[in-house]
């Protein structure tokens, strides 16, 4: 059994590092990588409070790792992918505290391969180190649940304070176990202090959450519908991130078979635990369902951030439950069966998605290599999310413009394959002299003889085939206040 668990744990770290690098950083990593951790500890903490929506511990430990490894792809997501490696063993260790051996392998398998924690494993963000705290804290406290140890009980109110150092979002599930220790030892004195400490954290960090509660960081995330948001989770906790985060349509699809494998696991293990009683209720289950809804509870009465990667504390305990269910199977090798086309399928997947440009971050590295530096005034226009990477990938000065007239001799338009064909609406003047594809974008490059001034509005109009564009352009396109007209006369 050790061999099978050490083997799946080397097939999680293989798949977790060996596409480190591979896609360029997406937006919220740019942040991550290029204005939160350069500079000092201080600095890097001030950052936090003023741009990020997380506490600062996973900020903390990357500022660290990047004077070791740097802030390139590969450096900075080690971090993270070293997280999700150490999720892979410790899933085992809650699968064999539920249930036994048998549905620890089965939670070790299917953590090692599931392609939403793949994803978030190689993602310079703190989602990974938020899964591996309250996997830990899941584990300590079925412990506690078991044996009541000092050990165990001073364990749990650990990993449960670093997780809610991580992310805002662990508090549900600690929440959860805390109040079942409460209920199972409340006249323990030492549940008791270990709760109150756990909850003295959640105070201190109360008021940066109140500071970072800014509606240009996280407001568009109540634009979508609840119910949309919570479908879209349960997709993506079974194939990762294929819909908006991509700015592709969602891939539901790919989700059918997985999910209907796991979700028929769910109903076993509760099966399962209703013929041995309410009094072995699976705490797992109990855990990552009650996170899912004390957030959707919380959208409700108006504190709205329900998205999938904030419910990721819920995926572990989620497959953790799905695991038990499947070890009770009876025939054993109907089980077996199951869990094995489960992961071999999201293996499948995970190859897959390496393979398929559709299915991946947007590559701005590549983009950014093809639009190459400009000695005229040049505007580019593309994805809103795209701004921070293309910017940071660049590195020639090129940043975000928020409004008024351009003086630009050229216009490099970042498009989908669905609009590449459409001619973009420019003023006569320019013309179109180069058109290159990228995975699934297309640069399209217009020139004018000489620079001209175009309304910002007209630039941002452009058809690109995304939601909402972003205008970037380099030093000296601003029009001065006396460049005349604003619809395509030369500038002399």
């Amino acid at each position: 059994m050790v061999s099978a668990v050490l083997g799946l744990t080397a097939a999680g770290i293989a798949i977790r590092f060996s596409t480190l690098g591979l896609q360029s950083y997406h937006h919220d990593e740019v942040i991550t990588a290029a204005r939160v951790l350069p500079g000092s500890f201080t600095h890097m903490l001030h950052e936090v409070r003023a741009s990020e929506s997380t506490p600062p511990l996973y900020y903390a430990l990357a500022w660290g790792w990047a004077k070791l490894f740097g802030t390139g792809e590969a450096g900075l997501r080690s971090l993270s992918a070293l997280f999700g490696a150490a999720t892979i063993p410790l899933a085992y260790l809650i699968g064999r505290e539920l249930a036994g051996r048998r549905a620890g392998l089965i939670a070790t398998a299917m953590v090692a391969v599931n392609p939403m924690l793949i994803w978030y494993s190689q993602e310079a963000r703190a989602y990974s180190l938020l899964v591996l705290l309250t996997a830990a804290s899941l584990f300590f406290f079925l412990r506690a649940l078991r044996n009541a140890r000092s050990t165990d009980i001073a364990l749990w109110a650990l990993f449960s304070a670093l997780a809610l150092c991580s992310h805002y979002f662990a508090a549900f599930p600690v929440a959860i176990e805390a109040i079942w220790l409460l209920a199972v030892f409340r006249r323990d004195r030492e549940v008791v202090l270990a709760i109150a400490g756990v909850g003295a954290i959640g105070v201190l960090l109360a008021p940066l959450a109140l500071l970072q509660a800014n509606p240009d960081h996280i407001g568009w995330i109540s634009s979508s519908p609840l119910v949309q948001r919570v479908a879209d989770t349960a997709s993506s906790f079974m194939i990762g991130e294929t819909g908006k985060v991509i700015a592709e349509p969602p891939r539901n699809n790919y989700a059918i078979f997985p999910g209907a494998i796991f979700l028929a696991a769910l109903f076993a293990a509760v099966a399962v635990q209703g013929r041995r009683g309410r009094a072995t209720l699976n705490p797992a289950l109990i855990v990552g369902c009650g996170s899912i809804l004390l957030a959707v509870g919380a959208a409700v009465a108006g504190s709205d951030y329900v998205i999938g990667r904030n419910l990721l504390p819920a995926l572990v305990p989620l497959t953790a439950a799905a695991a038990v269910g499947l070890a009770a199977i009876r025939p054993a090798r109907l089980g077996l069966l199951a869990a094995t086309a489960l992961c071999v399928y999201w293996l499948a997947f995970d190859a897959y998605v390496v393979a398929k440009p559709n299915l991946q971050r947007p590559d701005f590295r590549d983009l950014a290599a093809k639009i190459g530096p400009s000695s005229r005034p040049r505007a580019v226009v593309a994805w809103k999310l795209a701004a921070d990477p293309l910017s940071y990938y660049l590195a020639d000065g090129t940043g975000h413009v928020w409004g008024g007239p351009q003086r630009v001799g050229e216009v490099d338009a970042i498009v989908k394959q669905s609009v590449a064909h459409r001619p973009l609406r420019l003023p006569p003047a320019f013309h179109q002299v180069e058109r290159v594809r990228e995975g699934r974008l297309t640069l399209l490059r217009y020139r004018a003889p000489r620079p001209h001034v175009v309304r910002f509005s007209r630039l941002k109009a452009l058809r690109t085939g995304f939601g909402v564009n972003v205008v970037l352009a380099n030093e000296g396109s601003a029009a001065p206040l006396s460049a005349g007209p604003p619809l395509g006369g030369p500038l002399r």
